[in-house]
């Protein structure tokens, strides 16, 4: 009798590890599951979206970070995530207004103003507010190597070769 129970046993605790462990082949898959079990917890659309970008599917993922916001408005980070997902939308203006929003929630968050930087970086004539942009996020957080990168970049293009090699030396140093 204990062998029959020990078995039925078994094969129950099988069959529950085999259904669970099919929410383990992705991240989409194990934050849907999370959303469905607190929808009201803004964490699980955040990171749904996370890995929508990873996958290229950026309407889904404006889509959670935006149901993120609805959750949770005070939030920085998932503006700063849909400027990502417009980024590779190619909405440059899109992108520009989320990190915008980023910054007003979050001045002290330099990551807004390092990608709101690279994307007037690339644009004709966006260099003077790129300068703006890669100062403040380089004031906010001096350590971050990319900033120096793109700094150099531009005082090179300004033709401040003392200041652009400064720059190059503090990223090759943080790097």
């Amino acid at each position: 009798m204990r062998y029959i129970f020990a078995t039925g046993l078994l094969i129950v605790l099988l069959i529950i590890s085999f259904e669970r462990n099919s929410l383990w082949m992705n991240d989409g898959t194990i934050w849907s599951d999370a959303i469905g079990k607190s929808p009201m917890k803004s964490r699980g659309y955040n990171e749904l979206g996370l890995h929508a970008i990873q996958v290229h599917d950026y309407s889904l993922a404006i889509n959670a970070f935006t149901k993120t916001l609805q959750l949770n408005p005070y939030l920085s980070q998932p503006y700063i995530n849909i400027g990502l997902a417009y980024e590779a939308l190619h909405q440059t203006d899109m992108a520009i207004l989320a990190y915008q929003k980023a910054i007003s929630i979050s001045p002290e968050d330099p990551t807004a103003y390092y990608n709101s930087g690279l994307l007037y970086y690339n644009l004709k004539n966006g260099h003077g507010k790129a300068l703006e942009l890669f100062l403040k996020a380089r004031d906010l957080n001096p350590r971050e190597p990319d900033v120096h990168q793109y700094l150099g970049l531009l005082y090179r293009e300004m033709g401040k070769e003392k200041q652009a090699l400064e720059e190059f030396r503090k990223y090759h140093l943080l790097k």
